[in-house]
């Protein structure tokens, strides 16, 4: 019998220490859940304001203008005149020579204007290139919009969007997929349901 005590006085105890742990670690995982949803929030948001500012960053018209500033330079150094420059000629005893060195002026200044810039390729090729990621950006926004329009009700992940519209679920389409719909969300053409859920706006 001392035994038998021993063992139900051993078990109580430890159901009342365990009885007053409890309700401690529920707060504690309460709190911790708290602090999760709030660090969610803040990488979705700083992740959208990162995405802005790369697209911001990646814009190439400063280039382009730099660009069209070296060439007009480059062309308004190949027309100055003498008497732009301030200085004057010097005086020639034959007239042959003079209307040979004016043949040569006329063709070298010809063969100038007449020669492509190098760096106007490269301007062209960065505008295409931008317009392309453009035009590629603002298709995916608008095929999210509809995929999100097709169920209005339902909320939907970013892997699911990304798999609807026929994508390989991978990190980083995924991750694409998302940066579109917080963009999305910043422009209330769609609503954040829950934590990493989405829908279209109601009304």
């Amino acid at each position: 019998m001392p035994s038998s005590s021993t063992a139900v006085h051993s078990i109580d105890a430890t159901t009342a220490a365990l009885q007053k742990e409890l309700p401690e670690l529920e707060r504690l995982q309460q709190d911790l859940e708290k602090e999760l949803a709030a660090v969610s929030e803040r990488v979705l948001s700083v992740r959208a304001a990162l995405d802005a500012l790369l697209a911001l960053a990646d814009t190439p018209a400063p280039r382009a203008v730099q660009a069209a500033e070296s060439e007009a330079a480059v062309e308004t150094a190949g027309t100055v005149t003498p008497q732009d420059s301030g200085s004057v000629p010097a005086p020639r005893k034959s007239t042959k020579p003079r209307s040979t060195s004016g043949r040569k002026a006329a063709s070298n200044a010809g063969g100038r204007k007449g020669r492509p810039s190098a760096k106007e390729p490269r301007a062209t090729a960065a505008d295409q290139g931008a317009a392309s990621a453009t035009q590629e950006s603002s298709g995916l926004t608008e095929k999210v919009v509809a995929v999100l329009a097709q169920s209005p009700g339902s909320p939907m992940r970013a892997r699911d969007v990304a798999h609807a519209l026929g994508r390989d679920s991978s990190t980083s389409t995924v991750n694409t997929v998302r940066s579109t719909l917080d963009r999305l969300v910043a422009t209330s053409r769609a609503v954040r349901a829950g934590r990493g859920l989405y829908q279209a706006p109601i009304g």
